[in-house]
């Protein structure tokens, strides 16, 4: 198979990245997010209770509501560096003089499947026919998308348009109004959560909604802005200096929003995307920092090998987390019988490393699955 996914990795030697061969910090990024989405917390849930490990608990867990934990940040990366990725593939295909026309087929193609991977993942999971579309992929479908139509617009249009979407999608929750909706941020009575009933059917658990995919859109503009600048002739150090400049300025600005539209994952708000962003810039930069412009190796290459299997990684945990979790019960069983919590945590870390492992052994295969 070829060697790509949905979240691409630079091509060295490409004439589209005269200073800079190969981002092995957006691969490095890409793994350790994906490591992030299927560790089930690392076991820590077991220790909710616990008088020491208790607050490292609540970091790997969603926030129920208004305000957010690390474990929020999971997909706020990974739609963004879907964002930053792009410059950089979408230079080959121009340098290989393709036709805008069939590169905005090629963008819906992979839209179409990423749709159909998220449902058939969450149907296998559900035991029955599920039209999941709050799954991380079918939200990309569109946040790519739209990012791939702002992608050759001046970065004044490209700021703007996230923006008018933030702003689109916070009057609509402001005023907007329907049965069942008793406030624009109340959780299951907003009026995302009556469009869902209205149009699907259906309400998704923990207060989610489907609509977040506008708002979430800009998480993955700015991505590809980032892109933009990585891939650009400015120095090292003035790339870290706009990265993280932007990045303190953004959780600034979401902290500052927060009194008049609350930062909630769950259903996208404005403030959470601008916070988010910014936490996701300075990662961004200090992996940049470290990894590309220090030449920190040791221990990244597992992660970038996770990164380069990224859909993969994704489907293969939402189809068989349960079975693996059993499975893994069968020969750990006396560890927690023995030890508790500790010994369920053992089978958790068993599981991640069979996981990195399955990956591990494809890419020194040179067997990569993308979306073509």
């Amino acid at each position: 198979m070829a060697t790509a996914s949905v979240l691409e990795r630079p091509v060295t030697g490409s004439p589209a990245l005269p200073a800079l061969e190969r981002l092995h910090s957006l691969d490095v990024f890409r793994g350790l997010t994906m490591v992030w989405m299927v560790s089930n917390g690392f076991g820590l849930h077991f220790f909710k209770d616990h008088p020491v490990w208790g607050w490292l608990e609540r970091q790997f867990t969603h926030a129920d509501w208004h305000g957010f934990y690390a474990w929020d940040m999971i997909q706020p990366f990974f739609m963004f560096i879907v964002g930053v990725a792009m410059p950089f593939s979408f230079a080959r295909r121009d340098v290989a003089n393709e036709p805008w026309r069939t590169q905005f087929r090629h963008v819906l193609k992979r839209a179409a499947l990423l749709i159909a991977f998220g449902i058939l993942a969450r149907s296998i999971g559900a035991g029955k026919p599920n039209l999941d579309l709050i799954n991380v992929l079918a939200q990309i479908a569109f946040t790519y998308t739209v990012a791939f139509l702002l992608l050759r617009k001046p970065w004044t249009v490209q700021l703007g348009a996230s923006f008018a979407l933030l702003a689109a999608h916070t009057l609509f929750y402001l005023f907007a109004t329907a049965p069942g909706v008793t406030g624009p941020w109340d959780k299951n009575a907003n009026i995302g959560w009556w469009l869902d009933g209205a149009v699907l059917g259906k309400h998704w658990g923990g207060g989610y909604a489907t609509v977040n995919c506008v708002s979430s859109a800009a998480n993955t503009v700015w991505g590809m802005m980032a892109g933009f600048v990585l891939m650009s002739a400015r120095t090292p150090g003035e790339k870290i200096k706009l990265l993280a400049g932007v990045g303190v300025a953004a959780v600034a600005a979401g902290m500052a929003l927060d009194p008049l539209i609350p930062n909630i994952k769950k259903i996208w708000t404005a403030s959470f995307a601008v916070s988010s962003v910014g936490y996701t810039l300075l990662v961004l930069a200090l992996f940049y920092w470290l990894i590309d412009i220090r030449g920190w190796r040791r221990g990244t290459a597992i992660l970038a090998m996770v990164g380069a299997n990224s859909i993969f990684i994704y489907l293969f945990h939402e189809i068989l987390h349960r079975w693996m979790r059993q499975t893994g019960l069968t020969f750990t069983g006396w560890a927690v019988n023995l030890w508790g919590p500790f010994g369920s945590m053992l089978n958790e870390w068993l599981v991640i490393g069979f996981q990195i492992y399955v990956c591990y052994w494809l890419y020194q295969r040179r067997i990569f699955f993308k979306l073509s």
